[in-house]
């Protein structure tokens, strides 16, 4: 069975993507998605197309704007040969045929349907669509470069995947990419065989090719009379208006006849997508390591300190399970580092995993943020919005900050986790998802419980499984290693290679408290590899003078809290956006707490 869907109308309009029987393919703008639309009406993750029962199958996975097959809104459905299906504005046909008729006019037709743009810029030259049913070889030959252009990484690799093929089914001696470089200027790319002289470039035909944007034969009867003179073709190689390159066939002792023309035209048409393809893969892929680049000192759990491997012993085995997950630790030491590391380890892996801090979000809209809304359902609700549990569904959600969510929200949240569908604000329809909670807090629960500001059920419900991080002042064989990792990080983001850590500088952040734990830790690095005047870091450049903590006198958090929110009010002269920055907490958190805790300023 020869199964695709075929993209009519969109950003990704004339793109096709083969669905494989063994495996589901997600539809959505999710970079994980099997088939990735750019439309902006299209959920992250819309819809999947699944193969069972001997049928296709297209199941809408919650998304916000719906999915229409053949005009009406489905949440499942059955997809048969020419089956419409629309997301937003892309229009997609399912295309669903035996091997056995792959020689026959409807396959015939969605390979032609393909090369339309190309046909018609030289109808001359061109036959009509039906008329290549007598070389049904030809059109699998389009067929399996198709599927193979897919599958391509790099643009030079779908550009040797096309000149292998055509190098091998129209007999020719050479067949060569040459890439246009802009004001005149041409380039061999590629040629096969790889061991062949390079082609002497005809750079007016070129030209004349690219600005033309009509293929060139050169053995048709009014450019060449003589069978035996070197035969000549040239495809472009198109992006919109934009010639990228020119195909170069090049072969002796016999003309290019319709049949390989209409061949390559069909190979270069495939060739222009691949490529396209590939640049956005490539593309995509430079961009997510320029992220990861810029966020390495964030996306790992790193230490070897022996309370650290026994934390990570024990995301491995949390991971694996499904239940509710509450981490417990103070500001800084890398809660959500935990959370996102018990997603890795899960089933979940390749599932969303949406975060929230509960203090960051006013209670008034914490609800409608979590749980979505309707339409009309309060003042400036426009429109309807699905909530972060709608969001990740199937996925992980980590609430941050649990302690912060108001009793009307840990009802709708108990709801949840005990397997019950909720109801957004304003809405009369109850939802269901299949979410995993994971929840973090830097303050004692038990004693909100005692307080009635948390309710005691709720916190059985989440404690499932608990996961204690360790603050940095208790991992000091972790000291070293962080303060490399970091320094090297820095050093590489702000173009400073040449810097280094002077002794006493390091020797001053082994001693010290770290009471903002290890985001004190990279800030303080950070801003010492920015504002540091001398090759070397001094100890001075660390700015750890006033903030050091001296006799401890109560283990009490908010105590604590409170004292370093007012050391770094005194630093920054009073600037609450300064001082949220340098104890590594949110604008809106260092406002809530100064309240909280009557600070002056």
């Amino acid at each position: 069975m020869v199964a695709y869907l075929a993209i009519q109308g969109g950003n990704e309009k004339g793109t096709q993507f083969p669905l494989d029987p063994e495996r589901p393919m997600h539809i959505g703008r999710a970079a994980g998605c099997e088939i990735m639309l750019t439309d902006p009406n299209s959920s992250r993750f819309h819809a999947v197309i699944y193969f069972e029962d001997h049928n296709w199958q297209l199941r809408d996975t919650e998304s916000r704007n719906g999915t229409l097959v053949n005009g009406k809104k489905v949440s499942t459905a059955r997809l048969n040969n020419d089956t419409q299906v629309v997301i937003g504005k892309t229009v997609m046909q399912m295309i669903n045929l035996d091997e056995d008729s792959l020689n026959e006019d409807a396959l015939s037709q969605t390979v032609y349907e393909e090369l339309e743009s190309y046909r018609t810029r030289q109808p001359d030259r061109v036959r009509e669509p039906g008329q290549l049913v007598d070389h049904p070889d030809d059109l699998l030959d389009l067929y399996q470069l198709s599927l193979s252009l897919l599958g391509g990484k790099r643009a030079d690799e779908v550009i040797n995947t096309t000149l292998e093929l055509l190098l091998d089914r129209t007999a020719s001696e050479t067949v060569t990419f040459v890439a246009d470089q802009g004001d005149g200027r041409w380039k061999i790319r590629r040629q096969f065989p790889k061991d062949s002289q390079p082609i002497k470039l005809d750079r007016g035909r070129l030209r004349h090719v690219s600005k033309e944007q009509k293929p060139y034969v050169s053995d048709h009867p009014k450019d060449n009379g003589k069978s035996g003179q070197d035969a000549c073709m040239m495809v472009p190689i198109l992006d919109g208006e934009t010639a990228l390159g020119v195909l170069v066939l090049h072969r002796s002792g016999a003309v290019y006849d319709e049949r390989l023309f209409d061949l390559t035209v069909g190979a270069g048409s495939l060739l222009t997508k691949g490529i396209a393809q590939s640049t956005l893969t490539e593309n995509l892929r430079l961009e997510n390591q320029r992220i990861a680049d810029r966020n390495a000192d964030q996306g790992e759990l790193i230490g070897s300190s022996k309370s650290m491997l026994r934390l990570k012993e024990r995301i491995s085995r949390v991971g694996a399970a499904n239940g509710s997950v509450l981490i417990r630790g103070e500001s800084g030491s890398g809660k959500e580092l935990v959370a996102r590391a018990v997603h890795r380890s899960s089933t979940r892996t390749d599932r969303p995993m949406l975060t929230v801090n509960c203090a960051a979000i006013p209670r008034d809209l914490l609800e409608s943020q979590l749980f979505g809304h309707k339409k009309g359902s309060f003042t400036g609700a426009d429109n309807d919005h699905d909530g972060l549990f709608q969001q990740a569904n199937e996925g992980t959600l980590f609430l941050d900050e649990i302690g912060e969510l108001s009793l009307e929200g840990q009802a709708k949240l108990l709801r949840i986790l005990e397997g019950h569908p909720f109801l957004p604000v304003g809405a009369t329809k109850q939802v269901s998802v299949d979410v995993r909670v994971i929840a973090a807090t830097n303050r004692d629960l038990t004693e909100f419980v005692r307080d009635g500001r948390f309710r005691e059920d709720l916190y059985y419900r989440l404690s499932v499984f608990e996961l204690a991080v360790p603050p940095l002042r208790e991992r000091g064989e972790d000291i070293d290693i962080l303060i490399d990792h970091f320094l090297d990080h820095f050093l590489r983001q702000h173009g400073r290679p040449k810097l280094s850590l002077g002794d006493a500088a390091r020797q001053r952040m082994r001693s010290y408290a770290w009471p903002g734990n290890v985001r004190q830790l990279r800030n303080v690095i950070d801003s010492a590899v920015v504002m540091a005047d001398e090759p070397m870091i001094q100890e001075d450049d660390l700015g750890l003078r006033d903030a050091g903590l001296t006799q401890i006198d109560t283990l009490r958090i908010d105590v604590w809290e409170k004292r370093l929110i007012e050391k770094a009010l005194n630093r920054c002269d009073g600037s609450v956006p300064e001082a949220a920055k340098l104890l590594g907490i949110s604008r809106a958190t260092a406002y809530r707490k100064i309240t909280e805790y009557e600070i002056e300023r």
